[in-house]
């Protein structure tokens, strides 16, 4: 028999007496029957199993499944035989509890499944029914559908914000402020312009024979346009140099300036040239203070002070002080005491994976120079100043460190693990953790000698 091809399954279930369902199958498709939703016919008030193959597609055909002692018969061209009569004459096929016979497209027949039965046939599938494609005026237009308004907004929106960018593209930027300039501005803030005084007009009387001006002698009265030029370029200077006198009177007067810049006793000379006497070039405060005649208070040039203690001021030597033991007394070079220390690290304790202990420990060595400094600048007061700090800190999500403090320190110095703790507040990682994670560094510290 041909394959099926032109012609489609259809299945109509009874139940009651009365028709309640009726499926054209799609070519190729088994059918099932039960109570259960996956089913291709559910029907679920009934003494159906939950689930039984009615048609099966096995090669080019369909095969008509029926379990042991069903009723049910079909029939074609050549008659009709019920599933019985099929059965003893050997034409099903056994299949586990079942029987299951071939069926073509000019057969039909019947299934009784208790209080169900279903009739079946082949027939001519429906035709497909066109897709619906809407009009071309109903589809519209994309533009049609913006809204007019809010399109308008934006395009006057982008030409503005387009012409300001252009604009401020163009201007040129203000020329940086040179050293020249620096004093005129803040002589602007010290001491303000002052508005020049409107000028007073004097009516002069007009003397009885007084002759005008000839307009040649006018004429000559005028200055030259060099002259002018001249003029005002030696008034601006004028000008520039009362001002620079006027700021530097104004800075003098206020706070430690005032001290000083106070003159001492007839010396004409500042406090600062007062202390540091006739000498140049000191390098210690005992050579620069030997010249110090007395203590002398700090006054405003036009005070009349004058110094406060007894005696000359002259130099005096450790022998003329009487000390016991008197004897020459040699003064060294002064010298920095240079010491050094080393500092290494232990594996650090890490409460997440999303961190990398590898990478930490390069990130904590490439700047393992600004704990050391920590740790020789105490060194310096103790030679002997060893031991181990634990730092324990939370790296955030963005990379930073916080919540810094000194779990262990058996070094006994809070000032090293406090200059340490000071540094890392300034660090950042490269790292990113889902969560704030939290880090145990220890570092062990000992001098070089």
């Amino acid at each position: 028999m041909a394959a099926l091809q032109s012609k489609v399954l259809r299945v109509g279930v009874i139940q009651g007496g009365k028709i309640v369902e009726e499926r054209v199958i799609p070519a190729r498709q088994a059918v099932t029957i039960g109570t259960s939703t996956r089913n291709t016919i559910v029907v679920p008030q009934s003494d159906l199993p939950a689930s039984a193959t009615v048609f099966a597609w096995q090669g080019d055909r369909y095969q008509l499944c029926f379990a042991e002692g069903a009723e049910g018969r079909i029939q074609g061209p050549q008659g009709a035989a019920d599933f019985g009569a099929l059965v003893s004459q050997g034409l099903t096929r056994r299949e586990g509890r079942g029987h299951s016979v071939p069926v073509g497209e000019d057969q039909r027949g019947k299934i009784v499944l208790g209080e169900v039965t279903l009739l079946w046939q082949f027939v001519t599938p429906p035709p497909e029914a066109p897709r619906p494609v809407l009009p071309r005026e109903a589809k519209g237009n994309h533009f049609k559908s913006m809204d007019r308004l809010f399109v308008s907004l934006l395009a006057i929106s982008f030409l503005l914000h387009g012409g300001a960018y252009v604009a401020l593209a163009s201007t040129a930027l203000p020329a940086e402020l040179t050293l020249e300039e620096i004093p005129d501005r803040y002589a602007k803030v010290l001491i303000p312009d002052r508005l020049p005084a409107p000028p007073v007009e004097k009516k002069e009387e007009s003397k009885p024979g007084a002759e005008e001006k000839k307009p040649e002698e006018a004429k000559k009265a005028e200055p030259k346009k060099g002259d002018r030029t001249a003029e005002t370029a030696e008034q601006a200077a004028s000008r520039k140099a009362a001002r620079a006198a006027a700021v530097a009177k104004a800075v003098s007067s206020r706070g430690m300036l005032k001290v000083l810049g106070a003159l001492g006793p007839g010396t004409g000379s500042g406090a600062v040239a007062d202390v540091f006497g006739a000498g140049g070039g000191m390098t210690d405060v005992a050579t620069a203070l030997s010249g110090a005649g007395g203590v002398a208070v700090a006054t405003d040039p036009g005070a009349g002070g004058g110094r406060k203690g007894g005696g000359q001021g002259g130099k005096a030597s450790i022998g003329d002080l009487a000390t016991s033991g008197g004897g020459a007394v040699g003064y060294g070079a002064k010298s920095d005491v240079r010491v050094s220390g080393t500092v290494a690290t232990e594996a650090a304790e890490v409460d997440s994976a999303d961190i990398d202990q590898a990478k930490l420990a390069a990130f904590v060595r490439a700047r393992m120079g600004l704990i050391k400094a920590c740790y020789e600048n105490a060194l310096k007061r103790n030679p002997s100043l060893r031991g181990k700090i634990s730092i324990r800190f939370t790296i955030l999500e963005t990379g930073g460190i916080a919540d810094i403090i000194a779990a262990v320190n058996s070094m006994g110095a809070p000032e090293v693990a406090s200059c340490i703790t000071n540094t890392m507040r300034t660090w950042r990682t490269q790292f990113r953790p889902t969560g704030p994670v939290t880090v145990e560094y220890p570092f062990v510290f000992a001098p070089v000698n």
